[in-house]
């Protein structure tokens, strides 16, 4: 089982003599649908389609930001200031800067403050890769970070496993407290139609037809044995499904939508104030249920 919110991050190196990076982030919260946004450098728009792909292939339900940015390696390469230039650009200002001190009979001594100044300026020009040249990083970036967000839903997905898993437990003792009160309802219900018939001055015998009649009527009425019967089936259904690894968010909604209903409708049949209790707490736990439910996969 897997949550819908996560976060992942990727990098992957840029071929070529000016060491760059790509950087691909990606996080998603819970959506009913899948819902993915891609946000690429502008040269590489044409990677929109394959990297939408990847995502797709991976991820089934929530609402996914995608974003692949380039950027200059981090410390940990030799160059700890990050500092890029072309070298056929800088050389090309160094030559023109000797040119004008030549001009102007200056002195021509670069130092390294000058080297570094003329680095600056060429920093910009260093054109971006082309999207064919970027799309095996970028794909090797976007991968890497999908991964990351699976293991990092992956995890929350465990620990809903286990409260959902807690809840549903909780359902079934309930529903199995309600079965034997139910019973419990009849012969209260007749005892009560005998004390209420002695309290008027009637002694009708608890045999006579139309005693008998009356009291199947009502023990009709608050029969849950179905109720009861459907509820044990979707509760072992529902822990079934979190102990399965595909998506299963949707059908985990649809339990909850059945189990409240066959809670409910006990509620509406219970003559039994204890019975009553149960539903209540019963319905409380599965507006937990469903909230949780809302972040599975």
């Amino acid at each position: 089982m897997q949550s819908m919110t996560g976060y992942g991050s990727g990098m992957a190196a840029l071929p070529g003599a000016i060491a760059r990076e790509v950087l691909a982030e990606i996080s998603s919260v819970n959506r009913k649908g899948l819902e993915l946004s891609v946000s690429l450098p502008r040269e590489w728009n044409a990677l929109e389609g394959a990297v939408t792909e990847l995502a797709k292939a991976r991820l089934q339900r929530g609402a996914v930001r995608l974003s692949v940015t380039l950027r200059a390696p981090g410390p940990k390469t030799p160059d700890a200031t990050g500092l890029q230039w072309d070298d056929a650009a800088l050389q090309k200002e160094f030559d023109q800067a000797r040119i004008l001190a030549d001009r102007f009979d200056v002195p021509f001594a670069p130092d390294l403050n000058l080297l570094l100044r003329l680095a600056q300026s060429t920093r910009g020009e260093i054109p971006p890769p082309t999207a064919d040249e970027a799309k095996a990083a970028v794909e090797q970036a976007v991968t890497a970070a999908l991964a990351q967000l699976a293991a990092a839903r992956g995890r929350e997905g465990e620990a809903l496993r286990r409260d959902l898993a807690a809840r549903i437990g909780l359902l079934k003792k309930l529903s199995a407290e309600i079965a034997p009160l139910a019973a419990v309802s009849v012969t209260r219900y007749r005892e009560g139609l005998h004390a209420r018939l002695a309290q008027i001055g009637l002694t009708i015998d608890l045999n006579d037809e139309r005693i008998l009649r009356e009291i199947a009527l009502f023990a009709d009425r608050c029969d849950i044995s179905e109720e009861i019967t459907r509820l044990a089936s979707h509760l072992e259904q529902f822990d079934k499904i979190l102990q399965e690894d595909a998506p299963a968010g949707r059908k985990l909604d649809f339990l909850c939508q059945e189990i409240h209903r066959e809670f409910n409708t006990v509620g509406s049949k219970a003559q039994h104030l204890d019975i009553t209790r149960r539903v209540l707490d019963a319905k409380n736990e599965i507006e937990r249920i469903r909230e949780q439910v809302q972040n599975v996969e």
